[in-house]
């Protein structure tokens, strides 16, 4: 009598937990999860602003001012919203448990499946879009000449980070392949064990990096490592028996959320356009992120320059500082190509679109990206490997400068690997 009380408690509590659960994630991933739907606007069907404004001055006393909500990026908004959400799916999932008991209808299993489908698409779209980025390197860019003259000192951790990132692209894109894997596997019921197995060490991985390295987007991994668990827990009794009982893991027969055969024929139908649409969104948002990273017409430039002798309007010595050049970087940014980058004498620090003709040798060089100006122009020629000499008029002023170059190719992080160390 006392273990099947004890049963019964225990059932109760877990279909608590099941509408707790179900309900909070609802919420939310309505509507800021949905950035894997392309062109979407998640604050023009968003209902979350105004209440956690609220609910954060009210509850928890913070001030949130609807210019810098800093929304997705671990700030006290979001930390509001989650409160906020969490303190609604209890007081739902209470609500719900009333009616229940007033009204006698069973769907605990239906109930678990709808969690199981919501958590398998939402974290299968989300971290296929995100191992997309990696695998195109759009996530966290290319190695470039501005991140390779940077300071380890001026690195936040996330910056440290995402220069750790775009050092290897063997890393980086292999990482996101075991991303847009796992994603994908969840997608389809036969394959969810294993797509939840492979996410959840991915996504453990995810969630320390950011911890370490202060990265501003750790309540979301947190939350998808939160989703991959709870899909785990599906599969708790096989996971025991292979890792701690050594005991055979009995197949699992993965349970259809719809029972008749022409509601799943349908069903078919729905998924496969739901697919061909996160496919076609994919597409969208992979060819967007490119756009940022423009091929570089010029890598025999690419560099930082170093002027080592001048003369300004005819005169080497007597001229101000706030005239003179002191270094420059061609293409210095791998998401900025067709900027020079000057820093002057005074350590001020000025911006130039350019275009290159390599056949006449000379630049145009455009202020802050204005083309629709009267270009500046530089001719320049090549005196040795890395030495140029540039000469011409950049805005009133008649210019030579003798330069040293470092490319790429310069620096010791961007040599190739090695797979006999000492080879030559």
């Amino acid at each position: 009598m006392k273990k099947t009380i004890e049963k019964e408690q225990s059932s109760r509590i877990e279909r608590f937990l099941v509408k707790f659960t179900l309900t909070y994630f609802i919420l939310y991933i309505y509507p800021y999860g949905f950035e894997y739907i392309y062109g979407l606007k998640t604050d023009t069907i968003s209902v979350w602003e105004k209440i956690t404004i609220w609910f954060g001055k009210t509850f928890i006393g913070w001030d949130l001012y609807q210019n810098s909500l800093n929304k997705g990026f671990d700030s006290k908004y979001d930390i509001s919203r989650f409160l906020l959400i969490a303190t609604l799916a209890i007081l739902l999932s209470v609500l719900w448990t009333f009616i229940n008991s007033k009204i006698k209808f069973k769907y605990d299993d239906k109930l678990k499946e709808i969690l199981k489908v919501v958590l398998r698409y939402h974290v299968g779209f989300t971290l296929v879009l995100y191992g997309l980025a990696k695998v195109f390197m759009t996530q966290f860019g290319q190695m470039d000449i501005n991140r390779l003259e940077g300071t380890i000192g001026d690195h936040s951790g996330m910056s440290f980070l995402w220069t750790f990132m775009s050092y290897s692209k063997f890393y980086t894109m292999t990482t996101g392949w075991v991303e847009v894997i796992g994603g994908a596997l969840l997608l389809f019921r036969r394959t969810t064990f294993l797509g939840a197995f492979i996410l959840f060490i991915a996504m453990v991985n995810v969630v320390i990096i950011d911890i370490g390295f202060d990265v501003s987007v750790k309540y979301f991994a947190i939350h998808l490592l939160a989703m991959v668990i709870v899909l785990l827990l599906y599969y708790k009794n096989r996971l025991l028996n292979v890792f701690v009982y050594n005991k055979i893991a009995v197949p699992e027969v993965e349970i259809s959320l719809l029972s008749r055969s022409k509601y799943k024929k349908i069903a078919g139908y729905l998924k496969t356009i739901l697919l061909l649409l996160f496919a076609i969104s994919s597409y969208f948002f992979v060819e967007e992120s490119l756009g940022y990273y423009k091929n570089n017409e010029v890598p025999s430039l690419t560099g930082v320059f170093t002027v080592n002798q001048q003369k300004i309007n005819g005169d080497s010595l007597t001229t101000p500082n706030y005239k003179k050049w002191k270094n420059f970087s061609l293409n210095g940014s791998s998401w900025r190509i067709g900027y020079l980058s000057l820093k002057k004498g005074d350590e001020s620090d000025n911006l130039f679109s350019f275009k290159a003709d390599t056949i006449k040798k000379e630049l145009k060089l455009y202020r802050d990206g204005d083309t629709t100006a009267i270009p500046n122009l530089l001719k320049y020629k090549k005196e040795k490997r890395n030495t140029f000499v540039f000469e011409g008029i950049v805005e009133g002023d008649t210019l030579k400068l003798y330069t040293e170059r470092k490319g790429l190719e310069d620096y010791r992080l961007m040599k190739d690997i090695k797979w006999v160390r000492d080879m030559e």
